[in-house]
């Protein structure tokens, strides 16, 4: 069982720097006014607002961020009678994302996940679109103080997404990247 914990310091610039739609597309996504009103103000973080939010907006919220990265999203992807929650992918690269809105998370639970996450993922290169891209799961959690890779998934806060996948080539040679036959 392999974990790394990776300590440098990740930042985001949410909410700045949001275009009209995305601001559109997360009001859709966030029925609730004041809430998302706190948010944009910059009065609450973005921990704060998922924390608040419904699985499924939890859902939603990361797609979005995958969107305001400038990736392609498909959701509640099924393939083979499994589901993958987010896929975000560009020209060379594809997310496949699975998303725990869990206030609490058991090493086993993630572990767990993790797995099933690898194997849902594996399924893509059987799929024409995706067959020749290069293809990393993950596991977008509600909490959590660092970046972890629990046997070479990474498992990272909603709150840390937009840097991780902006420096995912920095991460390559320690997770799982599933390539196409």
């Amino acid at each position: 069982m392999n974990i790394i914990i990776v300590t440098e310091k990740m930042r985001t610039s949410w909410p700045k720097g949001f275009d009209e739609d995305a601001v559109k597309a997360i009001k859709e996504a966030i029925p609730d006014n004041k809430l998302l009103e706190l948010f944009l103000s910059e009065k609450i973080s973005l921990e704060d607002l998922a924390s608040r939010i419904s699985w499924k907006s939890f859902e939603k919220l990361t797609e979005l961020m995958f969107k305001q990265i400038g990736y392609f999203t498909l959701t509640n992807f099924r393939i083979k009678r499994r589901e993958i929650d987010v896929l975000a992918f560009n020209e060379n690269l594809v997310f496949a994302a699975d998303c725990k809105h869990w206030k609490r998370m058991s090493f086993y639970s993630l572990n767990r996940s993790a797995e099933m996450q690898k194997l849902r993922a594996s399924l893509l290169t059987s799929t024409l679109t995706f067959s020749k891209k290069q293809i990393v799961p993950l596991i977008v959690t509600l909490y959590e103080n660092e970046l972890k890779i629990i046997n070479k998934i990474p498992i990272v806060p909603i709150f840390k997404l937009k840097d991780f996948v902006i420096n995912i080539y920095g991460y390559m040679e320690t997770i799982t990247v599933i390539k196409g036959p």
